[in-house]
């Protein structure tokens, strides 16, 4: 393995010994693929009460960057 790829290994270990950064990050994911469904008019589905529960477009709540 050559140097370059030993700083990638580096700061990626960086970042997942960091659970805060490790949820931020997904979180992050998570909201910009609601806003898009949001966006877009497709529904998502969320598990409750053990089943699956379809919420559509108007009623997907997207949490807004701190």
């Amino acid at each position: 393995m050559d140097k370059k790829n030993y700083a990638v290994d580096d700061r990626i270990s960086k970042i997942m010994n960091d659970p805060h950064r490790v949820n931020k990050i997904i979180q992050s994911g998570i909201n910009q693929e609601l806003l898009k469904h949001k966006r877009n008019g497709n529904s998502i589905c969320e598990w409750e009460d053990n089943k699956v529960v379809w919420i559509p477009p108007e009623k997907i709540r997207v949490n807004q960057a701190k």
